[in-house]
């Protein structure tokens, strides 16, 4: 959507580079497939939105993910060949990845256990070797998962990554970047991260790859967050159970109980391979040896891969959970998800605690509540800027209609490029000064904060302060939002804050 609409309004003739087609779209730029003519080959060129590059915070954002991603040389991370800007426009060429994302594959459901376990292998080495670089990718989710025609796995997607020690922070106070469903508790406390952090989120794809459906689910982002934070670690179903040791070490909700690096994690994985019964459906078909600069246990010359393939049906045996286990434990708060669902909540507010169990022993995907009936998605034609603007708006009135009064919080903010703020954005890039984009996403913005007060009302402060920074992330600069943000660090302190006044009603 968004490089269909970039192709049509702005002239991205980029020196050097020749557009084939659009091949992707996200938040900040738009992905074209593109031919490098200098050297003859096919890259995959990032392009800035303009009027995102008019926003010095986002032009650096873009800079610093270019920056950052080509100091990172590494199988199994993305190649950077180029960045720069061509009157205005900011680009950056990248190594051309066409074997799908793993997205993709699962939704395609034909993961094998083996498969699965080459798949969080070759992603741990990625990010050991990112975090042993000292930075960290805060974004790790199945999308941003990429597979070579050799099959090797590639993370992609650095562009929210910033160094460990906080020298290039790109984030804004108050705000947790990064995507709900795979974000780990301090991610979503807004809380410094590390290392750990991609871990945690590595154990949510391990999770949604095993089982086909993210650990947790919720109608709206925040409550998702907040699940994050309070829910025990999701359990697996039988056939599984001897990889759960894997999963704790990975998903424990403190950072100090799960596995320390992707190294210790691929260890870990070995030895629950050569330990556990079940494991006797499987077998490694070949070794690798690392690459150069590669990493994957201190001191380890050669590194056995994972790679296995599954035996014939017939021969499975019954599933146990193996004895060999890990010392990593993780911390249960079914008392504290209790103590912070509330006893009655307005209608409107889907998102309370109470739609989401405590226990998670068992996650069933619950039914796709779908989008509004009567919703059109915007197609864009050869129609002039104006038809376009009309369009994008309609799609974003219908969208904000559904994520405030039908599912609270649903498509309102999120996916970034498929959602009524989504919409508002590219409707203002396309006409910088419309009243009723503006209108719009001053809309998500009072929805934020009416749905924060009641929280923090509430007493709800972990909720109030995932609602909270959803806000912020929107509008940083909002007064009334940073007041309850002071509320929520008084309020989880121990104190009794004073909160501001109910924002009137919209």
């Amino acid at each position: 959507m968004n490089a269909t609409v970039l192709l049509t309004s702005v002239d991205i003739n980029i020196p050097g580079y020749r557009i084939l087609r659009p091949i992707g779209e996200g938040g900040m730029a738009s992905v074209f497939l593109a031919m490098q003519e200098s050297l003859d080959r096919e890259v995959a060129l990032k392009v800035m939105s303009p009027v995102l590059a008019a926003n010095a915070e986002f032009a650096g954002r873009f800079v610093v993910e270019g920056k950052i991603t080509a100091k990172l040389q590494h199988p199994n991370l993305v190649t950077v060949y180029d960045i720069g800007s061509h009157n205005g426009v900011y680009y950056l060429a990248a190594e051309y990845i066409p074997g799908g994302t793993l997205k993709e594959r699962i939704a395609a459901g034909d993961l094998s256990v083996a498969h699965v376990l080459d798949i969080a292998t070759d992603i741990a080495q990625g990010l050991d070797f990112a975090h042993e670089k000292g930075f960290v990718h805060r974004d790790v989710k199945p999308g941003n998962v990429l597979f070579r025609k050799d099959g090797r796995v590639v993370l992609a997607d650095f562009g929210i990554a910033k160094a460990m020690d906080g020298s290039n922070s790109s984030t804004v106070a108050g705000a947790s970047i990064g995507t709900p469903d795979y974000m780990s508790p301090e991610q979503a406390r807004g809380e410094p991260v590390d290392g750990r952090s991609d871990l945690y989120s590595l154990g949510t794809v391990l999770y949604e790859m095993l089982v086909g459906a993210p650990p947790y689910q919720a109608a709206d982002p925040f409550t998702v967050a907040l699940m994050h934070v309070t829910h025990p670690v999701p359990r697996l179903p039988a056939p599984h159970e001897w990889l759960q040791p894997l999963l704790d070490g990975l998903m424990a909700k403190e950072a100090g109980q799960r596995f320390n690096t992707g190294a210790a994690f691929i260890e870990a994985l070995h030895r629950v391979v050569s330990n556990s019964p079940e494991a006797a459906a499987i077998q490694e078909t070949r070794a690798r040896k690392p690459g150069a600069g590669q990493r994957i246990a201190s001191g380890a010359a050669t590194q056995q891969r994972t790679r296995v393939s599954v035996a014939r049906a017939g021969k499975r045996r019954a599933w146990v959970l193996p004895v060999a286990g890990l010392t990593g434990l993780f911390v249960v708060a079914v008392l504290a998800w209790w103590l912070l669902s509330p006893s009655a909540e307005p209608a409107g507010a889907a998102a309370d605690v109470a739609g989401a169990r405590p226990d998670a022993r068992q996650v069933d995907a619950p039914d796709d509540p779908g989008l509004p009936a009567d919703f059109q998605m915007p197609k864009p034609v050869d129609a002039g800027d104006a038809d376009e603007v009309a369009r994008l708006l309609n799609a974003a009135d219908q969208l904000f209609e559904y994520g405030t009064r039908t599912e609270p919080g649903r498509k309102l903010t999120l996916p970034d490029d498929d959602s009524a703020l989504g919409y508002y954005r590219q409707a203002l890039r396309l006409d910088p000064e419309n009243a009723r984009a503006k209108a719009g996403i001053a809309g998500i913005v009072a929805f934020y904060r009416s749905f924060g007060h009641k929280a923090c009302a509430a007493g709800r402060w972990a909720q109030c302060g995932v609602i909270v920074r959803a806000g912020l992330a929107v509008d940083p600069a909002d007064a009334y939002l940073l007041g309850l943000q002071d509320a929520v660090t008084s309020g989880e302190a121990g104190e009794e804050p004073t909160l501001p006044p109910a924002p009137p009603a919209g």
